[in-house]
């Protein structure tokens, strides 16, 4: 883990003019809080963008606010959650109309690439992990970390088929995601970052 943690460190030295964007997508207690504690206690320098507990947004700007948090040169913005939190999460939870998610799912693509035409580099990944340790997580979660236990964390397992088939419709319409396993998560995730800011 030190080496490729070293070897992210003199990559991100030489950055230069490289804009990257590191997308961290997955159900509730997936882990990808705890990929970016790996970054920050290892001294990655980066910018962190936190997209939160999902809200009952009805924003209709939602692809044009993410350009003004998008990376700039020389940056690595890691995005806890990201613009697909509308691919998946709010279909699901009714936090956006059924009119907002077809305009969002038709437009994220192209989306997408307009910003890979401005310079950005978008690298996206989901965090995966069955219904059994989900609900394994969150029980413990509960118990023991009530700050952390949310009204969607409650419904998590409930709606896992609804957000399953959310996620594979999410696939389709903006392809090119690295799926890794939540157990080995942090590992494969600091190789695709690595790769990505070479």
């Amino acid at each position: 883990m030190e080496n490729l943690i070293l070897q992210l460190h003199k990559n991100l030295a030489r950055l230069g003019n490289k804009k990257i964007a590191f997308v961290l997508e997955g159900r509730d207690a997936s882990g990808k809080g705890g990929f970016v504690k790996l970054l920050i206690n290892y001294d990655v320098p980066f910018i962190y963008r936190h997209q939160g507990k999902p809200t009952q947004t009805r924003m209709k700007k939602w692809l044009s606010d993410y350009e003004r948090v998008m990376p700039k040169k020389g940056e690595l913005v890691i995005f806890d959650r990201s613009w697909h939190t509308r691919s998946w999460v709010h279909p699901v939870y009714n936090y956006c109309t059924a009119r907002q998610y077809i305009n969002h799912i038709r437009k994220v693509k192209k989306w997408e690439a307009k910003q890979e035409k401005n310079g950005i580099t978008i690298i996206k990944n989901w965090i995966s992990l069955d219904k059994e340790r989900q609900a394994e997580i969150l029980a413990n979660r509960k118990i023991n970390k009530p700050y952390k236990y949310s009204k969607t964390d409650a419904l998590a397992t409930k709606y896992f088929n609804d957000i399953t088939d959310a996620k594979e419709k999410m696939f389709l319409a903006c392809p090119s995601w690295n799926v890794v396993k939540k157990d080995k998560s942090k590992l494969e995730l600091l190789k695709i970052l690595i790769k990505a800011t070479d």
